[in-house]
């Protein structure tokens, strides 16, 4: 199935179940794994650096902890253990989001960069001691590769449907009802599809801690791993530890509402960040005297470029091409890719001649689009063919999903006229999952979360993927929550991927030993200059050391019934 996995699956708000018993997942036996070294496909080429300290297994678990029937399945666990044993306190677990996302590749490389760096080293210092003190784990989820390596085999796909926000008549929808139901009926035959889930996943992670003999486990979780460490700490509150969330999946609502506030984020980042310049200055990019004629090109986008370039558009150069083709294709729909290029080649985009320059090429590399087969939502089961089937099984067997096709339909016909950026992604995930057959997961009582160790969550203030809204929500919703805003950052997933002292440093703190920083505030944000580390120059010193300074971050007010 293809679909983004920086898309959220949309669906209904969570629903309330009963509280498990945990004695029913906790089986008297212990368990045991054979470690050895690992294969290259769990965590790519590892660099030496770990030596044995790296090492893999499989576990043996039943498909459903809470009430087995007998079946079982293997499931792989990656651990990195710490560097000096007779220091070691213990475990911290590390998922990466998703969901469907294999947590191998970065488990390796961040153990790898935390054994690396010096321990005098007054802002990374503490991450060397998380590796020499505790293990690194990552429990492979459900039917990626390392645990069953599943995904659906579509042996007769039907037609797939065209690029849902510029055909949104009958003939499309039913083509893409069609697919979806295709892509149920091949996903629910694998036997192990529907114990793909959240708590099953929550419960192979303590079947690992019991493996390892430790009281409790610590958490690193990034996006929909936000939503992992909030079910282990509900349904097993007495072991969990210290939790870090890093660009949390807003919990509190789910999967549905964390889509709507996605597609309202990237809007607005559109708005700001692409548009707005434009109608600033629309002489300057050749668009007319007035922001008047930018908004009349933008209502006027022809439906086979909005579709060419889906989600493609997102700088102000790109967008004053794509306007300027656009009205070509307006008023000559036929117009051959040759006489295209030459009418690129010799317009006058803009009077600067470096900017005409700079915008010609952005036209001269997004006109082929045009003329390559139209993009579809089809599902596909090429490339990470099982990261799409775990991502999809996640998302249908956490929730119900209970809106019908025509709630469905209507909301993709309200977000193709207000979002420009929408794709249909949205709806196909919710179509699919209001067929799967129901949710088979029982939701724990996230309030059970509120009794946890102060957790900490890290946020990038212009976050697209799960923005800031959703984690002011969970903030909102637990006293011992606190947050580390990034401010101007867009980066989704933060922690050990920046090059300031202060987020890297307060994070690994954290880890460590628990510490959030002594502010009036449970939000504060480190007031520096933010740099990813991709951006900096080699041999750029590094931004000065600061402490985390007190904000106040208001809740964005967001209708999470609507998507």
């Amino acid at each position: 199935m293809h679909v983004s996995h920086c898309s959220f699956l949309a669906a209904v708000a969570l629903a309330t179940f009963p509280p498990i018993a945990i004695a029913n997942g906790a089986p008297d036996a212990a368990p045991s794994i054979a470690w050895g070294p690992c294969q290259e496909s769990w965590v790519g080429r590892a660099s030496g650096v770990l030596g044995e300290r790296l090492r893999c297994g499989s576990l043996t678990v039943p498909f459903d902890h809470v009430a087995p029937d007998g079946r079982e399945m293997n499931i792989g666990v990656i651990r990195i253990r710490a560097a000096k044993p007779k220091q070691r306190e213990g475990a911290i677990f590390f998922n990466v989001g998703g969901p469907g996302s294999h947590p191998g590749k970065l488990l390796r490389s961040m153990g790898e960069a935390w054994s690396r760096v010096a321990l005098t080293d007054p802002e990374e210092g503490d991450k060397r001691r998380l590796a020499e003190r505790f293990d690194l784990i990552a429990v492979i989820p459900r039917g990626l590769v390392g645990s069953g390596d599943f995904h659906c085999e579509v042996i007769a796909a039907p037609a797939p449907h065209a690029f849902l926000p510029t055909h949104l008549g009958d003939e499309n929808w039913r083509l893409l009802v069609n697919e979806a139901q295709t892509t149920v009926d091949a996903c629910t035959a694998v036997p192990q599809a529907r114990y793909i889930n959240t708590e099953q996943h929550t419960h192979d992670m303590d079947m690992v801690r019991r493996v390892l003999g430790d009281e409790r486990i610590h958490f690193y979780g990034i996006s929909y791993g936000g939503m992992v460490g909030a079910w282990y700490a509900s349904l097993y509150p007495s072991h969990t530890g210290r939790l870090l969330l890093d660009s949390s999946i807003d919990l509190m609502h789910g999967y549905r509402a964390a889509g709507h506030l996605a597609l309202d984020a990237r809007h607005r980042a559109f708005n700001d960040d692409v548009l707005a310049p434009l109608l600033r200055d629309p002489a300057r990019y050749g668009l007319g005297e007035s922001a008047d004629s930018v908004t009349s090109a933008l209502d006027d986008f022809p439906s086979k470029a909005r579709e060419a370039w889906s989600r493609r558009l997102d700088t102000p150069l790109r967008l004053a091409a794509a306007l300027h083709i656009g009205a070509w294709v307006d008023a000559e729909p036929d117009l051959a890719l040759e006489s295209m290029t030459r009418r690129i080649e010799h317009a006058d985009f803009s009077s600067d001649r470096a900017l005409n320059r700079r915008i010609r090429l952005e036209a001269l590399q997004l006109a082929p689009a045009l003329y390559h087969s139209p993009i579809s939502n089809e599902i596909s089961i090429a490339g990470d063919a099982e990261g799409d089937f775990v991502r999809v099984a996640m998302g249908c067997n956490d929730i119900p999903w209970l809106r019908s096709d025509t709630e469905i339909r209507e909301s993709a016909r309200r977000y193709a006229a207000r979002y420009f950026d929408f794709n249909g992604d949205e709806t196909m995930e919710e179509v699919t999952c209001s067929r799967w057959g129901g949710p088979v997961a029982r939701r724990p009582n996230l309030e059970v979360l509120g009794r946890a160790p102060p957790f900490l969550l890290i946020q990038s203030e212009k976050d697209t993927v799960t923005p800031l809204a959703g984690a002011n929500h969970i903030l909102e919703s637990f006293t011992n929550a606190h947050m580390l805003v990034v401010r101007r950052s867009r980066l989704h997933g933060v922690f050990n991927f920046t090059t300031s002292a202060c987020i890297e440093r307060t994070a690994a703190r954290y880890l460590l030993s628990g510490a959030v920083p002594a502010a009036a505030s449970r939000a504060f944000t480190c007031d520096e200059i933010f740099h990813n580390p991709v951006d900096s120059m080699p041999g750029q010193p590094p931004s000065p050391m600061v402490e985390p300074t007190p904000i106040d971050v208001p809740v964005n007010p967001t209708n999470h019934q609507e998507l």
